[in-house]
């Protein structure tokens, strides 16, 4: 199910499981959150971002929500949205490498490769042991080197017409 997508715990585009919450709003949020991936999981995404939108009213500071909002919104293309949720997701925990993942990947789709490329490092130095995240990293340098080339050779062809 995760395709080439694989870490050592899991898929690293698929909406996270865990986060800590209590009390029954917290259940509440967790029965959201649990019905968003399960909506995930079966494409429809649409309804998976407003089920964990939903789940954020109830517990606001849940790192997982916003990866996962951040996850669906990105599959709808809504870039700003999905940007915002990761950029969220990092700031409420830093040390996770979910949210610069997440981070990462919005950029990649706006065809910024070298800030995907920054935020994929980042994520590896938060899970060094993360196969997707060194996988991207691995391909996304190759682009920024073959973006750099490609740029020179044009900067060299325009110099030697003038």
């Amino acid at each position: 199910p995760c395709g080439p997508h694989r870490t050592v715990t899991g898929c690293a585009w698929a909406p996270e499981g865990g986060g800590a919450m209590a009390g029954a709003t917290a259940a509440t949020a967790g029965a959201l959150k649990d019905e968003g991936n399960q909506l995930y999981k079966a494409g429809h995404f649409l309804k998976a971002a407003a089920v964990y939108s939903q789940a954020i009213k109830l517990d606001k500071e849940n790192s997982v929500l916003y990866s996962n909002r951040s996850a669906a919104l990105l599959q709808l293309s809504k870039v700003t949205k999905a940007l915002q949720d990761a950029e969220t997701c990092i700031r409420l925990r830093p040390d996770w490498e979910k949210g610069y993942f997440r981070k990462g990947s919005v950029l990649q789709h706006q065809g910024k490769a070298e800030e995907a490329l920054d935020a994929y490092k980042e994520a590896a130095q938060h899970n060094p042991n993360s196969i997707d995240v060194a996988n991207k990293v691995k391909s996304l340098t190759r682009l920024v080197l073959k973006q750099k080339r490609m740029a020179e050779n044009e900067a060299k062809k325009n110099t030697n017409a003038a």
